[in-house]
């Protein structure tokens, strides 16, 4: 429950910081999460090649809500504030739990739960710290894809809206761990196509429309966007 609680309390906040600024761009869409239509963060870059830079924090928490698993994270990093009867009380405030991991630094989970808390109030740069000192203190927190994705996510974020550089490294480890997992498919083919490698960003993205399923709106995206980077890499 609390992990829903606070995914529930980032996408809106990251769906409230982005609508303004996405409406007025004028750029076809050509990843799924910048599709017509879509509340996608606006990027601080210009360019055709460069419209779909950085996966969106909403298509990423739809994506792991139906294929991830949110409980993937509970009773793995030792004692800790936020165990199963934690969560069913109110979470904790970022307060609580700066203070809880001066007195546990090595709680993987605490640090998790705090990078999102950060990401959520737009402290891209302090998320992307917290990750990765969750990866590093934790292996069994390291081991969860989605947490890499995420650590992506911020430091593309906290770097000007971009994945290329360490951000595409990050989504490579989620990869290795999981070839098959739905966000980091959608992100490596966004930073493929953000790097203008077209014919890998549709490899990626119909890996991931093959997981889909078939009454899903967001395969309408996804489908757009393929022919999209198809017709680019033609050129």
């Amino acid at each position: 429950m609390l992990f829903w609680i606070i995914a529930t309390l980032m996408a809106a906040g990251a769906v409230a910081f982005a609508l303004p600024a996405f409406v007025v761009r004028s750029a076809p869409a050509v990843r799924p999460a910048t599709a017509p239509g879509d509340t996608g963060v606006q990027r601080p870059v210009s360019g055709l090649a460069l419209a779909p830079l950085v996966l969106l924090p909403v298509f990423a928490f739809v994506l792991y809500a139906v294929y991830g698993d949110p409980g993937a994270m509970r009773g793995e990093a030792g004692p800790s504030m936020f165990g199963d009867d934690a969560a069913q009380a109110a979470p904790p405030s970022r307060e609580d739990l700066l203070r809880h991991l001066e007195r546990m630094p090595r709680d993987g989970r605490g640090w998790v739960l705090l990078a999102r808390m950060e990401f959520g109030a737009d402290r891209f740069a302090q998320a992307a710290a917290a990750y990765d000192r969750a990866v590093a203190i934790d292996p069994k927190v390291a081991g969860d894809p989605a947490v890499w994705c995420e650590y992506a996510d911020a430091l593309g974020m906290a770097q000007g809206g971009t994945l290329a550089g360490k951000p595409r490294e990050l989504v490579s480890r989620a990869l290795a761990l999981n070839p098959a997992f739905p966000a980091a498919l959608e992100m490596a083919g966004g930073a493929a196509f953000e790097a203008q490698e077209y014919a890998t960003a549709a490899r990626y993205w119909r890996e991931l429309l093959a997981q889909l399923p078939a009454q899903a709106r967001a395969r309408i995206e996804l489908e757009a966007a393929i022919v999209r980077a198809d017709g680019l890499a033609s050129r």
